[in-house]
């Protein structure tokens, strides 16, 4: 029931082209869609940035360490 109700709200009536029409799905929901069908290239894309910041953090505090002594 509850599926048939947010249907009925995401159509429209087109008076010019004289017919019913379905509201665009907003771009927040395509890229849920994309990232839940895509769960393992996410899932690598974001260890990569994880990773990628965790070793630029660590460079930066070595490097303090060498100017310290």
């Amino acid at each position: 029931m509850e599926y048939a109700k947010d249907e009925i709200f995401q159509v429209r009536y087109n008076t010019k082209l004289n017919r019913l029409e379905t509201r665009g799905s907003s771009w927040t929901s395509r890229l849920y869609k994309k990232i839940k069908r895509h769960k393992l290239l996410t899932t690598t894309m974001i260890a990569f940035f994880m990773f990628a910041t965790l070793n630029t953090v660590m460079i930066c505090s070595f490097m303090k360490i060498l100017q310290n002594i």
